[in-house]
């Protein structure tokens, strides 16, 4: 395949990570949503802690795995080298949830960290038999957070064009992980529904 293609979807991998994409969720959660009359200061700050909680620490602990020979590439390529990453993971996602209650953040934020650990659970469980794509859980869980903001009213953006760009988008990550032979075409399609089903049927107790 040409070298430059895969190079592209390397980029695309690597700047939408499982590890970054809360991140962007928080952000957009903090810019487009009510939460916008809040203090500019306030909401880096609230995002910056999401980055350090569900970036910064599962990186870390990730390189140290790879260090003691547990792991052996940031991708976690080798599914049976999941489990523990997995389970960082889904405790970040959790801690995440605490953070922004304790920040005073609203029930349905707080309700999106929890349900990318009921999706990060579930994939958890898949992973033990099949290599479902973390990738495209990620991606999908925005796609239904912008999903659930549309539903209720919540965005204070034309939610149709951002959710039309996320999943435009959704497709460049997808198209990524096929292109870089990570994933099958199941693996990732099954793997964007288990992220977006997850924020749709968590939010909705918000």
């Amino acid at each position: 395949m040409n070298r430059i293609v895969v190079k592209i979807a390397q980029i695309v991998s690597d700047v939408f990570s499982p590890l970054l994409l809360p991140t962007y969720c928080m952000a957009m959660a903090m810019w487009i949503t009510p939460l916008q009359a809040l203090p500019e200061r306030n909401r880096m700050i609230a995002t910056l802690g999401v980055f350090v909680i569900t970036g910064i620490i599962p990186f870390i602990f990730i390189k140290l795995l790879m260090r003691l020979g547990r792991v052996s590439d940031n991708s976690i390529a080798d599914r049976s080298e999941r489990l523990v990453p997995m389970i960082v993971g889904i405790l970040c996602y959790v801690a995440s949830a605490a953070y922004v209650r304790y920040i005073g953040g609203p029930v349905w934020l707080a309700l999106f960290f929890v349900g990318a650990a009921a999706a990060a659970v579930v994939s958890l469980i898949i992973t033990r038999f099949w290599k479902i794509s973390a990738h495209a859980a990620a991606i999908g869980g925005m796609v239904g957070m912008l999903a659930w903001f549309g539903l209720v009213g919540l965005a204070n953006v034309n939610t149709m064009i951002w959710l039309s760009a996320v999943i435009l988008l959704s497709g460049a990550v997808l198209t990524s992980r096929l292109i870089l032979g990570r994933h099958s075409l199941a693996q990732v399609a099954w793997g964007f529904v288990l992220g977006c089903a997850a924020q749709l049927i968590t939010l909705s107790f918000a």
